[in-house]
């Protein structure tokens, strides 16, 4: 299902307690730009990535989540001071709450964010789950071109991964390394000695840039393969996948070719008909299942 509208609307309104088994989101970033698609900037920015200070809003945040994540937005704003970064983060703190309401006992969340965000946004996810359901910050790295001059090239996003109890479901992942010699139980294949072994949280995954086969054109879209290893890794064939942010709709494309299900909900219309697009090219033996159209968007 493609739901059009407010995320934290649609959520409250539509979706059921405890009826999703896998959640990811990709929210803004805080970045302080505008995004536009390629070559179309007289359209105006696909999306405003750009907070400012709303001290009602942000009050109003507090009332509507658990006690303990309200204690952590008051407490930003008296560490951080009244601006755009607790803007922010009141933005999302309801809707992580509506995140985790939804979630099955045996689920999972990934919150994508910057790493200059990570870790405001890990004490929301700390005070909504408990540090216990904390199980990692995975760091996923890639080239892109930019640079500055005044520190390291800032080349990773972090993923913060929490299960919504101890139940939650997790498929252990493997990666090859290489060797120059056999290696204790090292196997051989026509590239040399290797072993395949678990997968650590640091993910070297290209990502999508102008050259890119899978390139939509939509702005800050992620690569399949990075969505691909969340939906296998949290959640089983038949269940549930939730993109509160679904823009391109990567996730939805990763969880259909997977045999899951999904919900995408997005406020830009231009991003729910990039998505269904998508969707719709997806063949017969992408998906192991029949090739039937996603359904329309829903109104909000």
């Amino acid at each position: 299902m493609l739901h059009h509208g407010d995320n934290l609307t649609i959520l409250r309104e539509r979706i059921a307690d405890a009826s999703v088994d896998l959640v990811y989101l990709d929210p803004p970033f805080n970045s302080g730009q505008a995004y536009y698609a390629t070559g179309r900037r007289d359209e105006g920015p696909r999306f405003d990535d750009r907070w400012e200070w709303d001290a009602a809003a942000v009050a109003a945040a507090c009332e509507s989540v658990p006690p303990a994540v309200a204690d952590v937005l008051r407490a930003l704003e008296r560490i951080v001071g009244a601006g755009s970064d607790v803007a922010y983060c009141a933005f999302l703190a309801p809707r992580l709450a509506q995140c985790a309401r939804v979630l099955r006992p045996t689920g999972s969340l990934y919150l994508h964010v910057d790493v200059r965000m990570s870790h405001y946004l890990r004490l929301l996810l700390d005070a909504l789950f408990g540090r216990t359901n904390f199980r990692n910050e995975i760091a996923w790295a890639y080239r892109t071109g930019g640079a500055g001059k005044r520190n390291f090239a800032r080349k990773h996003d972090a993923i913060l991964f929490y299960g919504a109890s101890a139940r939650a479901v997790f498929h252990p992942q493997y990666e090859r390394v290489r060797y120059r010699k056999p290696f204790f139980s090292a196997q051989r294949d026509d590239e040399g000695w290797y072993a395949d072994v678990l997968l650590r949280d640091v993910w070297e995954i290209p990502a999508v840039i102008n050259v890119s086969a899978e390139r939509s054109g939509y702005p800050t879209q992620k690569p399949l393969a990075l969505l691909e290893r969340i939906v296998i890794a949290s959640s089983n064939a038949g269940d549930v996948v939730l993109d509160p942010f679904c823009g391109s709709g990567t996730t939805l494309v990763a969880a259909q070719k997977n045999g899951r299900s999904w919900i995408g909900i997005d406020a830009a219309e231009a991003a729910l008909q990039v998505a269904s697009r998508r969707l719709s090219a997806l063949t017969r033996a992408d998906t192991g299942a029949t090739d039937t159209p996603p359904p329309s968007p829903q109104g909000p």
